[in-house]
């Protein structure tokens, strides 16, 4: 039979069943009553399993939080495009957090509380949510498909760190071109170095709002000099989308003269790419702007040129005008300049 106790603001639930001693804390009684009715259930089951094949038992508390989160990095993960950053989060959860080394049943939303207090200590608020969302896919994963005997995801009962302020950092001509310094390139010659192949997607990113992955991810059999557009066959929210290219574009692309249908536009690695830009900022003072603000300062100057809000949506391809404000950040006196035409 199981048995409560209250222990301040927490609940904790002690079964004694065919020999065997399990227990367990959660926030709630509901969430203590729930547990103890699995783990009865499977202690009884096991009894029975035992009595016919007398093979050793699992016991009920013993699968560690750790193998649903292998599972996951393997099976779901493993076909995300996000699976790089994923399954490097994932090892260091299993890695450095104790929490999920403890049996899986017995983690409560107040251990998941906890965990997110030490994270904030070390990282941003929008690292915290992004890993939060991933733990609760996690444990979402467990109670539907591992049969782990959760009864219920803990992430769910946690509030997510407030959401920081959007941010809103253009990108200037002096500053881009002191990076791209940098990065060594001048800006007309075919790239030889990976570091003058960053500076050429940098621009190339300016002029199009192209995100990093997708330029990356982009191959000559994509571009299409003639109709001035890129093809991206997949993209964030995974939809494919044409990216149209202004001359500025086109003249970028044409420097290159080598151009293998099958190979990638920029011949340089994902990770090796975002080393060697951040390098350069930082060469430059220029620690405050990210390769993503190309993204915003693009979707900025072209705003202006187009009809409406629709066409700028098409170029940079955000489903909602609430992320579209994201990207969109004209300067006072740019709008007041307008007012005056």
């Amino acid at each position: 039979m199981a048995s409560f106790q209250k222990r301040k603001n927490a609940w904790r639930v002690t079964i004694r069943r065919k020999g065997k001693y399990i227990s367990a804390t959660f926030d709630t009684k509901t969430e203590a009553n729930a547990w103890a009715i699995q783990a009865e259930a499977k202690i009884l089951k096991g009894f029975e399993a035992d009595a016919v094949s007398k093979e050793p038992e699992v016991p009920v508390e013993g699968i560690p939080a750790t193998e649903a989160l292998q599972r996951y990095a393997n099976e779901v993960s493993s076909k995300k495009r996000g699976a790089r950053w994923e399954q490097i989060r994932i090892e260091a959860m299993i890695r450095n957090d104790r929490v999920f080394k403890r049996p899986i049943v017995t983690i409560t939303g107040a251990d998941i509380s906890e965990w997110r207090d030490k994270r904030l200590r070390k990282v941003s608020p929008s690292t915290v949510n992004r890993e939060m969302c991933l733990l609760s896919s996690i444990f979402n994963f467990a109670l539907r498909e591992c049969r782990m005997g959760l009864t219920f995801n803990p992430c769910a009962l946690v509030s997510k760190p407030r959401k920081p302020r959007p941010r809103s950092q253009r990108i200037s001509l002096e500053e881009r071109q002191a990076i791209i310094a940098k990065l060594g390139w001048n800006g007309r010659s075919e790239p030889r170095t990976p570091s003058q192949w960053v500076g050429l997607a940098f621009y190339f990113a300016l002029e199009t709002a192209m995100r990093k992955g997708e330029i990356l991810s982009l191959r000559w059999s994509d571009v299409h000099f003639e109709e001035r557009y890129a093809h991206l066959d997949i993209t964030k929210n995974g939809d494919e989308r044409d990216v149209p290219l202004s001359k500025a574009a086109i003249k970028l692309l044409k420097i290159v003269r080598d151009r293998d249908l099958g190979s990638p536009v920029i011949p340089v690695q994902s990770g090796h790419f975002g080393q060697i830009f951040t390098q350069a900022k930082r060469d430059a003072g220029l620690d405050q702007i990210h390769f993503h603000d190309s993204r915003r300062e693009a979707a900025t100057t072209m705003a202006p040129k187009l009809s409406n809000v629709l066409e700028l949506a098409a170029i940079t391809g955000h489903k909602s005008l609430q992320m579209l404000q994201i990207y969109y950040k004209p300067r006072p006196q740019d709008l007041a300049a307008r007012l005056d035409l």
